[in-house]
């Protein structure tokens, strides 16, 4: 019941055929081939050629519906017993036979456990591959082999002529008709269930070549039958393997079985009447052997080659859909390209151009219309490419040079001098992409035109300080009267001008603020837009420079230095950058604390060094520690601020290829500040200028 239960779950679903005429048609067919196995028997020992009801019973069990598999089998081992009883089998003949219901329960078991999915065990789908059918003989195979061995244990103890050849025998009789009618009825089960699903006709896919064949395979078939009627001592059988290979090779995999199995049982027919090569065999039992065998083999060659062929086929149709699909992104990929305004290029190493967009010959200065293979690289002769500071880029400062080598450059900015005179501003990005294995290595290029851009953000920084001193100037006329008045309050010894003092000193401090915020707009501004004049600067004069002209707060404030070394740098910028960091730390310190500031460097090697800024303050909370270096973000409300000071370190920094970073003090309270910079020319060009993370 456990076996009936498992292989229950395979029924196939929403089957069209009604129960009771669907039972009686399986039952008039298993009966009828059961009978077929009585009759056709060779040689005085009544030795059974075939038994086609074991197929014939794999496929009515497969097709059982839930609920009526314990029908079936009940009708199955009726019609099983009642075949032997009728044709003289004896009463334990009779009772045995009963293991041609078991040996079929055992094979579905084992189908649903090897190739669940397919119909028959539990699907509405053909088996489409070679793995789904070896399983199947594996499957049908393994249960005729346990029950056969079974029934020979048991009848050599209750029945007296059992030997090893009926063993064989039994074997071979339920594993070719399993693995020949079995597999038939599997096949042609799913196809037709399938295309019934689909809405298909069954006769609506052959096509008139294929008819064609199939009646020229069919007729140099009875061709080679003719001739084993004729001539049975020649071994022509092996010849129908042809036929078989030649309906594999064109038709699907129910035509290639439906032709394998008639090819065997008109082979089965003529031997039993005495013609063809396997009729000249003398012993019974090996004549049943060999048309057993030949049978199968003739299945298995015509099944292989035909699922092959349905594999190939399948993995070619499916490979000619991704290329059509491949290419018409790639056509939707050449529309995008050819429309941007920026210019892209896929270039080998060898310089030859895989691809290249209209943009790109543009701003390389290339006519339009052109069609080049090989694009000029940036600093070759005619298409020179120029830093900002107006030095030629060499072989070594090259974005598509330094690409090959690994490296990946970020939006830097190169100057291209044009024919008319001109200049234009090019935004380069320049990294490797994959390659197949043995492939030159591959750079895509992107250049960005920003000269337009470069030239509006020169306009707004002239505008910007244009406005700060057209604002700084009212505020030094507010604040040089609020002077004149609050020395005369202060004089004054009225009690109306005690209440005013107070209020002039809060229009002064106002004051002061304005300016501080217009300063730091005015600052994050340059910062950001204005172009680096490097040099080398010496970061103990620079520092010693700062602590003399800076102003201490009230109580006081301390400039110390440790080892400090020379940098490749803007000194106007990097003055900004120090005078911040120093201003932060006087300014965020608790009450009562006298500020307490201790800069040094240390030599990270390859040209760079970590500058590192420590005060004694407040410090920078653990959570804060990203977001101090943003715009207008500021940790803390206790202390007045614009919340610009740290975002301008950071971009003056980034600019120069460099990272900045706040840890906690590790001398005690406070915070350390630590950037990099580029202690030399070579280092600086290496870096990304203008993107983060570009120093060691």
């Amino acid at each position: 019941m456990t076996i009936l239960t498992r292989v229950g779950t395979g029924e196939q679903h929403g089957s069209r055929v009604p129960a009771l005429p669907g039972r009686a048609l399986w039952l008039a067919a298993y009966v009828l081939a059961s009978l077929l196995g009585r009759i056709v028997v060779v040689g005085p020992d009544h030795v059974g050629l075939v038994w086609p009801a074991a197929g014939v019973g794999l496929a009515w069990l497969a097709s059982s519906r839930r609920g009526l598999l314990t029908l079936d089998v009940a009708l199955m081992s009726a019609a099983t017993m009642a075949v032997l009883a009728v044709t003289e089998g004896g009463t334990a003949r009779t009772i045995l036979s009963l293991s041609v219901v078991a040996q079929t329960l055992l094979a579905l078991w084992l189908l649903h456990r090897l190739v669940p999915g397919i119909w028959g065990t539990g699907g509405r789908v053909p088996f489409t591959r070679l793995r789904q059918f070896g399983m199947i003989l594996v499957s049908v195979i393994l249960a005729a082999l346990v029950t056969s061995v079974l029934r020979w244990l048991v009848g050599a103890v209750v029945l007296d002529n059992e030997d090893l050849g009926m063993l064989i025998g039994r074997f071979g009789r339920q594993a070719s008709a399993m693995a020949t009618i079995g597999v038939f009825g599997l096949l042609l089960g799913g196809w037709l269930t399938e295309r019934r699903d689909r809405g298909l006709p069954v006769l609506g896919s052959i096509t008139r070549p294929e008819v064609l064949h199939l009646v020229g395979i069919e007729v140099v078939t009875a061709l080679i039958f003719w001739g084993f009627w004729r001539n049975p001592e020649i071994p022509t059988t092996y010849i129908l393997s042809l036929t078989v290979v030649w309906a594999a090779l064109r038709s699907s995999p129910v035509v290639t079985a439906t032709h394998c199995l008639l090819t065997g049982i008109v082979t089965v027919w003529m031997t039993i009447e005495g013609h063809g090569p396997i009729a000249t065999v003398n012993a019974a039992n090996t004549r049943a052997l060999l048309a057993q065998l030949f049978v199968v083999v003739l299945m298995v060659t015509g099944m292989t080659i035909s699922l092959i062929r349905r594999q190939i086929s399948d993995t070619i149709r499916s490979l000619e859909q991704s290329e059509a699909a491949l290419g018409l992104r790639a056509h939707e990929l050449d529309m995008v390209m050819s429309h941007l305004d920026d210019g892209v290029a896929i270039i080998e190493e060898t310089g030859r151009v895989v691809h290249a967009n209209l943009a790109l010959r543009t701003a390389f200065g290339t006519k339009p219309l052109n069609t080049a293979d090989r694009i000029s690289e940036p600093g070759e002769e005619g298409s020179p490419l120029y830093y900002p500071d107006g030095r030629i880029v060499g072989a070594e400062g090259n974005p598509y040079v330094r690409a090959l080598s690994g490296e990946s450059v970020d939006a830097e900015e190169f100057h291209h001098p044009e024919e008319d005179g001109s200049v234009r501003v090019l935004e380069i990005s320049a990294f490797q992409v994959p390659n197949g294995a043995g492939a030159p290595r591959r750079v895509m290029v992107v250049v960005r035109d920003v000269t337009t851009a470069t030239t509006r953000r020169e306009s707004l920084v002239s505008f910007a300080g244009t406005v700060a001193h057209d604002l700084n100037n009212p505020l030094s006329v507010i604040d040089g009267w609020a002077e004149a008045l609050e020395e005369d309050l202060t004089a004054s010894d009225s009690s109306d001008a005690a209440r005013a003092l107070p209020m002039v000193q809060h229009i002064r401090g106002g004051v002061e603020q304005a300016r501080g915020f217009i300063s730091a707009l005015l600052a994050h501004s340059v910062s950001r837009d204005q172009a680096l004049e490097c040099e080398p600067v010496s970061l103990r004069n620079l520092v010693k420079h700062i602590a003399g002209t800076r102003d201490r707060p009230r109580n006081g404030g301390e400039i110390v230095t440790g080892d400090l070394l020379d940098a490749w740098a803007d000194r106007m910028l990097l003055r900004q950058v120090l005078d911040n960091l120093i201003g932060n730390a006087f300014k965020y310190v608790a009450p009562g604390t006298t500020p307490r500031v201790l800069i040094e460097a240390e030599d990270l090697g390859d040209g760079w060094a970590k500058v590192m800024v420590r005060d004694n303050g407040i410090g920078v909370p653990l959570l804060q520690r990203e977001r101090v270096f943003e715009s207008f973000h500021r940790a803390t409300e206790a202390y007045q601020g614009t919340g610009l000071g740290l975002a301008i370190c950071k971009r003056i920094i980034q600019r120069h290829g460099g990272t900045i970073r706040v840890t906690a003090n590790p001398d005690g309270v406070g915070s350390c500040f630590e950037f990099t910079l580029p202690m030399t020319p070579e280092a600086f060009q290496r870096s990304a200028a203008g993107a983060a993370g570009g120093s060691p």
